[in-house]
């Protein structure tokens, strides 16, 4: 009878009081009976709860003077699992992630306010607005599942995968064949699902959306971790997560894109001040489309320098624009 108190004092603290809402003896007691069916008396309560101030208890509660009358005692719970900052994190990442369908989202931020106490989950009501809209993805929650325990057991992957014409139809690339690879990593970049992989035939570092995946699963090959890969590194080289060859870059920039340097490469990226209005990015990383693009971002605003490669590619693609508008 002991712990069945214990447990539902807790609870009832957990639910019902916060450091910011302590409540009193007297409606501890009256949830306890209208909730817990426990008709107990106060001397009953004060055992408990003085139990639960000691040392020897897991979940400490904390005993203060009520404000609206100093003679009388209120009681909340000193830990609570989350902390709302906390709470309202995992909220709006619930919110922001687009592969988390409508009526997902609502259950999990339902069941994430459901981990602290009423009067802050009102304080997380105002949910995140969002400037783009949700998929509903078939599978995805088991996939990216069947994923993670294929790198854990270190064993092959399949699936089959496509994208969307014109028509808005999924069409699978291979005429529906499976790709076969070495799962090397999941990663979570610009709002998407990626499967970093090692093509089993040219043993080549190959870059999937998850979300375009069917039909995945572990096959019976196994695998042994490629020597001297390390995924984050792989992952910071790469841009918009388009794959190329790696090697040494060099950018020119106008001084009003410092911050976005810095926010892409870091505040130890080398940087060179070159003139009054320009400085150099010097960086390893990996040229691509994806790099040939987020140059272009910034027009005139950023030059590249080397490699010869990168320079071609994006004297290609500016030809490319002027095509389209003479």
């Amino acid at each position: 009878m002991t712990r069945t108190r214990i447990l539902a004092i807790i609870n009832c603290l957990s639910t019902y009081s916060s450091k910011d809402e302590p409540i009193t003896l007297y409606k501890i007691r009256g949830i306890l009976k209208l909730e817990y069916g426990l008709d107990l008396t106060d001397k009953m309560i004060r055992k408990e709860l003085n139990y639960l101030q000691s040392a020897e208890s897991s979940h400490q509660v904390v005993k203060g003077r009520n404000k609206d009358n100093y003679r009388e005692n209120v009681y909340f719970l000193k830990d609570a699992a989350f902390q709302v900052h906390e709470l309202r994190y995992l909220m709006d990442a619930v919110s922001a992630a687009r592969f988390i369908s409508p009526p997902e989202t609502a259950q999990l931020i339902y069941k994430l306010r459901g981990l602290t106490d009423e009067l802050t989950s009102k304080r997380l009501a105002n949910e995140l607005v969002l400037s783009e809209g949700k998929v509903t993805i078939k599978h995805f929650a088991e996939n990216i599942q069947t994923l993670h325990e294929a790198i854990r057991a270190k064993r092959c992957v399949k699936f089959q995968y496509g994208r969307y014409n014109v028509d808005k139809e999924f069409v699978l690339s291979r005429e529906g064949g499976f790709y076969e690879v070495i799962p090397l990593g999941v990663v979570w970049s610009q709002e998407y699902y990626y499967l970093i992989t090692q093509d089993r035939e040219k043993e080549k570092i190959i870059q999937y959306r998850i979300d375009r995946m069917s039909n995945v699963s572990k096959t019976e090959d196994t695998f042994s971790p490629i020597p001297g890969f390390n995924l984050k590194n792989h992952v910071a080289d790469l841009f918009n997560m388009f794959s190329g060859e790696k090697g040494s870059i060099a950018i020119e920039f106008d001084h009003h894109l410092i911050n976005v340097v810095i926010d892409r490469f870091g505040i130890d990226a080398r940087i060179k001040k070159i003139s009054d209005t320009r400085f150099l990015l010097e960086t390893e990383g990996i040229v691509s489309d994806g790099l040939v693009r987020w140059l272009l971002t910034w027009g005139a605003d950023a030059k590249a320098v080397r490699p010869a490669e990168l320079v071609k590619k994006m004297k290609k693609e500016v030809e490319r624009y002027q095509g389209m508008y003479t």
